[in-house]
């Protein structure tokens, strides 16, 4: 941004361009944490009512948490 453009925000918002950042990147990662907590208890309950068999719950796990790296590596970076 331009500093006209942050005099600008700061201005009218009273809050630093960093600070909504960091608010929105934590808010991010904290629904993607919270989606992959709900993915893998769903999964869990899949397999202990034997709808869902465990190498299907690792396939799960495995593609949600690279989901997950991936998703952090390319907003938090």
């Amino acid at each position: 941004m331009t500093p006209e453009q942050i005099s600008a925000f700061q201005a009218a918002s009273q809050v630093k361009p960093a600070t909504v950042n960091l608010v929105i990147l934590g808010l991010f990662s904290a629904f993607l944490l919270l989606w992959v907590a709900w993915v893998l208890n769903d999964a869990y309950r899949g397999v202990a009512t034997a709808r869902v068999n465990w190498r299907t719950l690792g396939s799960i796990s495995g593609r949600t948490i690279l989901l997950l790296l991936v998703s952090f590596w390319l907003v938090l970076s």
